[in-house]
């Protein structure tokens, strides 16, 4: 079994069709709001505020209530307010699945525990293969940075599920590059399909996008450049000193996939691949 969301696995089983996925994501989002959603709702920001503040999120690499408190937006007590309320509303994926009548709680349960052990047995298999090549856990922290800043940005789920060193590796979409240099060496390359890309620019801009041109190649460049600033302030923050290129695009045909270990990431947009030179 490779590396999946639940509700993948799911449909890979039978226990669940793809229209019965998407009915069930979207009775999720019809609960599960995001804390600046539930701050705008209760009035306690304005929407305005709400942006300000995933802005900030994104460039600090911190939770939207630390956002707000430091912008001194939101008290301590808001804060706290808002979370119970979040808690209270939430609706995970299984429970979903259960109430729309698609599963049993037994039959959920069963699936649940075998998709799980096999998850954990295919994603220690990948941390292991880390593990040989990690240069002071940049490559884990490099995908952990990632894998945050992605989900602030594009607000869409995000999970690794392989990784690569061969020759024959070829991705589509457009790839950013950006090398860090300094007391630590990276060469961080980020390639997106389509799907993925043009999320990430309406998500990052809230205008909609569906054609691919050279801004969405710009904003995926800010997208990249964002990451890998919080990866250099990571650093900074354990005294090693490093500088920044300016992120460029570069075309598949003239990137050598065999210089990088590179890692693709499932989101529910689409297939994205980190590529890391270390």
């Amino acid at each position: 079994m490779a590396i999946k969301f639940f509700g993948h696995y799911l449909i890979d089983e039978g226990k669940l069709s793809s229209s019965e996925l998407i009915e069930v994501a979207q009775y999720q989002t019809k609960y599960n709001l995001s804390l600046g959603e539930l701050a705008v709702k209760s009035e306690l920001i304005t929407e305005k505020e709400a942006q300000k503040i995933n802005d900030k999120q994104r460039t600090w690499d911190k939770r939207f209530g630390e956002v707000a408190k430091e912008l001194n937006l939101l008290s301590d007590e808001q804060i706290g307010i808002l979370l119970s309320q979040q808690k209270k509303m939430k609706v995970f994926f299984g429970e979903a699945v259960v109430l729309k009548g698609f599963m049993s709680q037994n039959e959920l349960d069963q699936e649940l525990k075998n998709f799980e052990e096999a998850q954990k047995i295919e994603l220690e298999n990948i941390y292991l293969q880390i593990d040989k090549i990690d240069h002071h856990n940049l490559i884990k922290d490099s995908i952990d940075i990632l894998q945050r800043i992605y989900f602030r940005t594009a607000h869409d789920n995000i999970k690794l599920i392989d990784i690569y060193k061969q020759e024959d590796i070829s991705r589509d979409g457009v790839i950013s590059l950006q090398k860090m240099r300094g007391e630590e060496h990276l060469d961080f390359a980020l390639q997106a399909v389509d799907k993925v890309s043009l999320n990430i620019a309406s998500q990052y801009l809230k205008m909609n996008f569906d054609v691919m041109d050279e801004d969405i190649a710009d904003i995926l460049s800010e997208f990249v450049n964002i990451i890998l600033g919080n990866i250099a302030v990571h650093l900074s923050s354990h005294e090693v000193v490093v500088d920044l290129t300016p992120p460029q695009i570069i075309k598949k045909e003239n990137f050598n996939y065999n210089e990088y270990y590179c890692f693709d990431f499932s989101t529910t947009k689409g297939l994205l691949t980190l590529c890391l030179k270390i």
